[in-house]
């Protein structure tokens, strides 16, 4: 008998299956529930049935259950965490008994099996999520929405990133489906380091020295400064490297950017020097297609005779104006994200009705609103002072060409400015949103897919991403700050 209680080590206890199951449901939900919200978005458009639309259901419900999905790498995860952790105690208590370790050192032992059996569990589960095997089924992500005052919004935000489900990479034969993930966790990791030796640093208390006033600014301006820089980067390469962002996201900016792709083509095509000011390069089709769509004059698409292009084309139909373009550029981006964010935040607050709770739940969705809508018009406006109303006023077009401007000024302003949004929204939300364009911003320097002689390496940055996070989970679980360590904490402990 007590060789089979061996033999089962931690599973002859149900409750430790907890943790498990916790972290198989958590996965599943956060998979699937994005995607059937934005399912439910789209019904009206798709104009379907009752059948199709049930079937369409299904399929997203079913498309989560497969061995190498999201749900099952969690699984696994977790109880390869439980099993290993359980085998190295027993390897450190016999090396214990035939070495002089003392037997006061449980801190160091807890340390260690549960970095490396994290560790060890991560290696092994994120090969279920490389697996080429399985089939594939159709379906969307929903982008980042904030849903609620803690979980659900980071809920729908993670699961945009941690689920590699229906990935093109899948069909390639390469590797890199699960990169967004290890990015996610490498991150994550690296800021609850810091967050830790940053506890550490003394405070400077109730002095008037220097420090004292400069330590609180840190503190506040963290999350902001790593919002505008990874805002930046992201901005930048859904311009000039959309390959570098999934297909997914790619598609919610251009949603809510509202940009005539035509415009867009040409700023990418000035940027690879296909389009150049006061020379005939073929680009007149595109602009003059433009011209014809918006009833401007066929001349101003001719970028060989019209130096610059005027800024109206960039407005798109809303008139010359530039300050009343960016105040268009607000109104429809704020109409854009009222109707996600209002819905989301109304089914949210519905599972405690009341007054109060609708009023939060329309500030909420305003204070969202208002920041997505900043966020695009000023990026817009951005573009226009680089190019109208402030850049040709401070430099000369012999040192500034209008060449040089709309082939990466123009769009570098305004993936300068448009991250300044930010203080818009409530300063406890900064984090949150900050936690979610970082990962992002990291993935446009690296490369999309791999070969699978370098698997090794993603392996190891996920791993020790890993074992960092599940080690502060169960010591101290508020080093991981936001949701992603209430969530550890709830799932682990």
């Amino acid at each position: 008998m007590v060789a089979s209680n061996s033999l089962y080590g931690p599973w002859r206890d149900p409750l430790v299956l907890r943790p498990v199951f916790r972290a198989y449901l958590f996965a599943h939900a956060s998979s699937t529930g994005p995607r059937l919200l934005n399912f439910l978005f789209t019904l009206r458009s798709k104009r379907l049935n009752w059948r199709q639309a049930l079937e369409a259901i299904y399929e997203i419900l079913l498309s989560s259950l497969d061995f190498n999905r999201f749900p099952s790498f969690c699984a696994a995860l977790v109880g390869g965490y439980t099993t290993f952790r359980y085998l190295i105690r027993i390897l450190i208590s016999l090396i214990s008994k035939n070495s002089s370790i003392s037997s006061k050192s449980g801190g160091f032992t807890e340390f260690v099996s549960r970095f490396f059996a994290a560790f060890i569990a991560a290696w092994l589960s994120l090969r279920l999520l490389n697996s080429q095997s399985g089939p594939s089924r159709a379906g969307g992500v929903l982008p980042a929405t904030r849903t609620s005052e803690d979980g659900d919004f980071v809920r729908s935000k993670i699961s945009m990133q941690l689920d590699p489900q229906d990935s093109p990479i899948k069909q390639s034969g390469l590797f890199g489906q699960s990169l967004d993930l290890t990015i996610l966790v490498s991150v994550r990791a690296l800021d609850s380091i810091i967050g830790d030796l940053w506890s550490r640093v003394p405070s400077p208390g109730a002095s008037k020295s220097r420090w004292s006033s400069i330590y609180p600014r840190i503190s506040r301006l963290t999350d902001p400064g790593v919002f505008v820089v990874s805002a930046a980067a992201i901005m930048w390469a859904w311009f000039y490297l959309p390959e570098r962002l999934p297909h997914e996201y790619n598609k919610w900016i251009d949603q809510a950017a509202q940009v005539d792709p035509r415009l867009v083509e040409v700023l990418r095509n000035a940027r690879r020097g296909d389009f150049v000011y006061g020379k005939e390069t073929g680009q007149a089709p595109i602009l003059e297609g433009m011209c014809k769509d918006y009833g401007w004059p066929l001349l101003w698409g001719n970028p060989a005779q019209t130096v610059p292009m005027p800024c109206e084309m960039v407005h798109m139909g809303t008139g010359p104006s530039c300050h009343w373009h960016a105040v268009v550029r607000f109104a429809r981006a704020f109409k854009f994200s009222m109707a996600m964010y209002l819905p989301l935040q109304l089914l949210v607050k519905a599972r405690h009705p009341s007054i109060k709770a609708f009023k939060q739940a329309l500030r909420d969705a305003i204070r969202s609103s208002a920041f997505l809508g900043a966020f695009i018009s000023t990026f817009y406006y951005s573009v226009c002072l680089s190019r109208t109303l402030l850049g040709p006023r401070i430099f000369s077009r012999k040192i500034v060409t209008p060449t040089m401007i709309d082939s990466g000024i123009c769009v570098g302003a305004g993936c300068l400015m448009c991250g300044w949004s930010i203080f818009i929204e409530a300063e406890k939300r900064r984090q949150e949103v900050a936690f979610f364009v970082a990962p992002r911003a990291v993935a446009t320097l690296l490369p999309r897919r791999y070969e699978s002689k370098y698997l090794w390496r993603e392996q190891l940055a996920f791993s020790l991403g890993t074992a960092i996070l599940f080690t502060y989970a169960e010591k101290n679980p508020a080093k991981i700050r936001g949701v992603l360590g209430q969530i550890l904490d709830k799932v682990l402990n």
